[in-house]
């Protein structure tokens, strides 16, 4: 995952306080739950995205085999494979 999960708590934490210090919600739960909802979803969200990232990889490496990882070729092979992927699960990495 790009981020910890510590830092991802501290994120969470703080689009909370500029939600709610800007009253762009009128929060009706605990606002400590609300962190951890949020907390929650952006975690389920970086571990969809490392999914994919794996999936790109294992298709890469058994029908491009001959790519070199790393390389220029192997990189623009994964970003098209990792966008399919996300198409087909109506999921947006941009």
């Amino acid at each position: 995952m790009r981020l910890s999960e510590e830092r991802v708590a501290v994120i969470a934490r703080k689009i909370a306080d500029a939600l709610l210090d800007d009253e762009l919600i009128d929060l009706e739960l605990e606002e400590d739950r609300f962190v951890f909802l949020l907390e929650s979803f952006l975690l389920k969200d970086l571990r969809i995205e490392d999914e994919i990232d794996e999936e790109a990889t294992a298709w890469l490496k058994k029908h491009r085999a001959h790519l070199e990882e790393g390389s220029t070729e192997w990189e623009v092979q994964m970003d098209r494979v990792k966008e399919e992927l996300a198409v087909a699960r109506g999921y947006v990495i941009r």
